[in-house]
């Protein structure tokens, strides 16, 4: 009984151990940053652009949210197409995230026309 408990015990710190499904390019770091200092958004939007760019050369799968996160930073600078082109890639890469993504294309879009409306 106390063998079987301690090749348990090894078992379940060696799976924590294990790396993940996918490299997060030190997302959260950079999140907690920038919820930390707003300033540091723009070394996020690098950093993201940098990892993403990384991964798609090296043929991975970029995880998942990543190209969502990166849109939405885009957004907030301003980029409104950048930010659509984003949001497309992160509902092709994650069909689970077509609803989401969906709703967000069309609300920038309709953002968008709004502001093309008012400028006219």
């Amino acid at each position: 009984m106390k063998r079987l408990s301690i090749a348990l015990l090894a078992l379940a710190l060696s799976a924590c151990a294990t790396p993940g499904l996918y490299e997060w390019g030190g997302y959260e770091k950079m999140l907690y940053a920038g919820y930390k200092d707003p300033a540091a958004m723009e070394a996020m939007r690098t950093g993201l652009e940098t990892h993403i760019a990384a991964v798609e050369q090296g043929r991975g799968r970029v995880a998942p949210g990543l190209y969502a996160e990166l849109g939405t930073l885009h957004l907030q600078a301003g980029d409104s197409d950048k930010a659509l082109a984003l949001y497309a890639r992160e509902r092709e890469a994650w069909p689970e995230s077509r609803g989401l993504m969906d709703a967000m294309i069309k609300n920038v879009e309709r953002r968008k026309k709004n502001l093309a409306e008012v400028e006219k």
